[in-house]
């Protein structure tokens, strides 16, 4: 299998990383192209094997084509690449906002979409997938037996996208936002409490607090139900983020989904 990676940057520079540390792809059968020739070179350092090329050149030689670019750039980078494109190729794509029924209007491939996390960086996770109409029985076991060394490929109609991508690509970023903010207003409530120790306290209560939901098999209700005692301070804490947290998240879901909807309607492919 020859297998394309176009835009080397967070999510592209991350997953092609990872598919190629846990094997599932050698570096040999992999090309990658990238509008900063320093990002490739960074790649090619570290798998020398892997094939620098166009997105053109890319094209002509794979089968496998990951979409790794931003949907602003989706339209140039398949302008460059239109000669080559043909129906025996996968065509996936990163962006969430490119929705797969355009996408299939514009390539004559076969289309799916992949949303990976950061957490693939350590092989664990979950990445979200959404086939197109073209998709094959064999396309969807070469893509779970690929992503399975590195995540665990969740499969989701795309009318679900934007609420799931927020659990899980953006999942690490608000539950970290969520860790530095709580240990930072600790810090701001009490000076003398130095920030470095209270980050700490953070961090690895949270970790443990993952081993309990894994390993001690609890539930979420489960814990908050044996921390916060009745009439304890930590329920009366639980009050408080009852009465300002569900709004906050309302919010979060209402507005980016309305903002990916403003995105798609000046999308151009």
């Amino acid at each position: 299998m020859r297998a394309g990676f176009i835009g080397i940057g967070s999510m592209g520079g991350m997953l092609v990383r990872a598919l190629l540390r846990s094997k599932a792809l050698q570096a040999d059968e992999v090309w990658a192209a990238n509008r900063s020739p320093a990002k490739l070179a960074l790649l090619a350092h570290d798998f020398p094997d892997i094939h620098v090329a166009t997105p053109k050149q890319l094209a002509a030689k794979c089968d496998l084509i990951f979409l790794c670019v931003g949907s602003a750039e989706a339209a140039s980078v398949l302008a460059q690449m239109d000669a080559e494109l043909y129906p025996g190729q996968l065509l996936i794509t990163t962006a969430g906002v490119i929705p797969l029924r355009a996408l299939e209007d514009r390539v004559p491939c076969r289309v799916a979409k992949l949303i990976p996390s950061i957490t693939q960086e350590i092989g664990a996770g979950i990445a979200l997938l959404m086939y197109g109409s073209r998709m094959t029985a064999e396309d969807r076991n070469l893509l779970d037996k690929l992503l399975s060394g590195i995540c665990r490929p969740v499969v989701i109609p795309e009318s679900l996208a934007r609420p799931t991508i927020g659990l899980s690509s953006g999942g690490p970023a608000l539950l970290a936002y969520l860790l530095q903010s709580i240990a930072d207003e600790a810090v701001r409530s009490t000076p003398e409490l130095p920030p470095e120790p209270a980050r700490k306290l953070v961090q690895e209560t949270a970790a443990a607090t993952m081993r309990l939901l894994h390993e001690g098999n609890m539930t979420t209700r489960e814990i908050i139900d044996r921390v916060a005692v009745p009439g304890g301070m930590t329920a009366h804490a639980i009050q408080i983020l009852a009465r300002h947290v569900p709004h906050a998240w309302q919010a979060i879901f209402r507005e980016t989904a309305d903002r990916e909807a403003k995105a798609r309607e000046s999308l151009v492919l």
